[in-house]
């Protein structure tokens, strides 16, 4: 088949797109609809080479199989090997995270493996050193069903064209459809999965279907139509934010139908022949397989803001997507594919085992058991009970009516002491617990993901939003007389117009005559704690968790308990005893903290 220069101009102008954006370029902040520009790609390749077959009647299913094993294991798996090694060597308190996207990946289903676990615009998710896979797994799942697909109407397609259109043309609402009715309810579902990403690809489709029809067009008008997308693309590019806009919507039909028109038009400008173009069109694959977690490694190490670091990681990036491309993908594995699938089987059964395993068996003790926090604690009995997930703790994908608010009652021969605030207040929990109890008290807890404790609160999550405004109109009128103590926290620093809202939480409970405190502003690590340990940056804490302490210590004076400004010591409790704020926040950082021990006697002093 003849070589479309537009494809090779495509693929650069894409994955060009998706780095900047990974990379945080702010005139690239909708460049992860690189990605959909890619699904239309394979969909129109995909699609010309099943029909292309048909038409000369040599089709083999196993043929077509191989062929894309060849084409994306080798390169995929050689990049997991690599950062397997790095991983074990400069962030192993990674490695059991890391193998377990290691092993979703090697078989490709980590795009399934990633909905369950997290969302792809999740901050936590940023972390994930092989998240982009995600993308991989969705078209080899589309790869393995699509010629199936085909081949059910092959006959179709030989004998009646239009028919064969038709069809095609309601597959594709199909799943079209099916992605609106599952954003309704679940979108980070239909950003994942490939059934409501089909269409994009077999919008690529189309373009090889009606391809023909467009031979005629005075190329005058073709051409402009192209540079029309293109500008259209780029604005997408330009103006599309993934907080604000859930993706794949209505809106991803602009994108993928102006790649599918470009595609279509099959227009042949000089510079889609450009030698830089046609360079990073070929190393596109190995481009976006190399540049991601490369990426990661910055951030783990703080060297992904500034200027300079970005362009050494990326240049890097280039680098080893070179290597890849000449040393892997341009070698033919058609007599080898045995041994792709076993290598891609034997990752897949390293990865599992060595990620159930406990990790003293390849680290020193001290080590592995921070591997085994970083990997393990937010899943563990700990967390359940430092938190109460799930019964006091209101997670954000929780809706209000799973929290028990028949445990809420006010005891009539005990002090009540409310525990209030966002899951940094939920990290408490387990704190105020122990002294309330000590104190002969009734603990009771409202907190969730967050979301700020004030009167009609706005937030992300409905169930969290749902909870704080039931606990301001409906459960703290009814019951006030009751309750001796509102305990306060929130991760102060991550809420606009803190003024306002300290005044609006400030006056409420003031009209009860109730006794408030507030636990002060607490460090925060950019990345996981034990990481952060790790690699001996866990003292740096930002200057607005401190500028925030100090505003909140000098506005609120005895009702402020300064958390910051106290020595930290570590509790005996294991090496060191490490105390998780929740990875489920809307910013989605796994912050790790240790105890503050200080505030414990502080709290008790205030409580009597």
């Amino acid at each position: 088949m003849k070589f479309k220069n537009d494809i090779s101009f495509l693929r650069a102008f894409s994955v060009i797109a998706v780095i900047l954006y990974h990379f945080k370029f702010t005139s690239f902040k909708g460049g992860f609809i690189g990605v959909d520009i890619f699904f239309v790609i394979s969909g129109y390749l995909m699609t010309r080479i099943i029909l292309t077959s048909f038409t000369k009647d040599n089709f083999k299913l196993l043929n077509f199989y191989g062929k894309r094993i060849s084409r994306i294991f080798p390169a995929l798996l050689l990049m997991i090997s690599f950062f397997m090694v790095v991983i074990y060597i400069l962030v192993p308190t990674q490695f059991i995270p890391y193998l377990e996207s290691s092993f979703s990946s090697s078989l490709f289903f980590s795009n399934i493996f990633y909905y369950l676990n997290n969302g792809y615009f999740d901050a936590s998710s940023q972390f994930n050193f092989l998240l982009h896979t995600w993308s991989l797994s969705v078209e080899w799942q589309f790869y393995m069903f699509y010629p199936l697909l085909l081949l059910i109407f092959r006959r179709t397609y030989s004998v009646n064209f239009k028919l064969f259109k038709t069809i095609f043309f309601l597959l594709i609402i199909m799943s079209f459809t099916m992605m609106i009715v599952h954003n309704t309810s679940d979108n980070v579902f239909s950003f994942f999965i490939f059934y409501t990403r089909a269409w994009e690809m077999m919008f690529g489709g189309l373009a090889f279907l009606y391809e023909k029809d467009t031979q005629k067009l005075n190329p005058k008008y073709k051409n402009f139509i192209v540079i029309i997308c293109i500008l259209i693309l780029s604005v997408c590019i330009y103006t599309t934010e993934s907080h604000t806009t859930s993706w794949p919507s209505f809106l991803t039909i602009i994108p993928v139908t102006s790649t599918s028109i470009i595609l279509l038009l099959n227009t042949d400008f000089k510079f889609f022949k450009n030698k830089i173009i046609t360079f990073l069109g070929n190393i596109s694959y190995s481009l976006y397989l190399w540049h991601w977690p490369i990426y990661v490694l910055s951030l783990y190490y703080g060297l992904h803001e500034r200027l300079r670091y970005k362009i050494v990681f990326i240049s890097l990036s280039i680098i080893f997507a070179t290597i890849s491309y000449y040393l892997i993908e341009k070698k033919s594995y058609s007599k080898k594919i045995g041994y792709v699938l076993a290598y891609s089987i034997l990752i897949f059964l390293g990865s599992f085992t060595l990620s159930k395993i406990n990790p003293e068996l390849y680290f020193s003790k001290e080590l592995a058991q921070l591997v085994d926090v970083a990997a393990n604690y937010k899943y563990s009995k700990e967390a359940k009970n430092q938190y109460l997930l799930g019964t006091k703790h209101l997670l954000h994908n929780q809706p209000f009516y799973l929290y028990k608010k028949n445990e809420l009652e006010p005891s009539k021969t005990k002090n009540n002491i409310i525990l209030l605030g966002d899951s940094h207040a939920g990290m408490f929990s387990e704190t105020v617990r122990e002294i309330v109890n000590k104190h002969n008290g009734n603990f009771i807890q409202i907190t969730a993901d967050a979301t700020f404790p004030e009167p009609n609160t706005k937030s992300s999550y409905a169930g969290p939003q749902d909870l704080m405004n039931y606990f301001f109109s409906h459960y703290f009128p009814r019951n006030n007389e009751n309750i001796d103590l509102v305990i306060i926290s929130v991760n102060y620093q991550d809420y606009y117009q803190l003024d306002k809202r300290m005044d609006a939480v400030i006056q409420y409970f003031s009209q009860y005559k109730t006794k408030i405190i507030f636990i002060g502003q607490t460090m925060s690590y950019d990345i996981d704690f034990p990481t952060s340990y790790y690699i001996q940056r866990e003292n740096k804490s930002s200057d607005k968790a401190f500028n925030t302490n100090d505003i909140l210590k000098n506005r609120l004076g005895d009702r402020y308990i300064d958390l910051l400004n106290h020595p930290i010591k570590q509790v005996d409790k294991g090496y060191p005893y490490i105390y998780d704020t929740n990875h489920y926040t809307y910013y989605g950082t796994s912050q790790y903290k240790k105890l503050i021990t200080h505030y414990l006697y502080d709290l008790s002093q205030k409580i009597n």
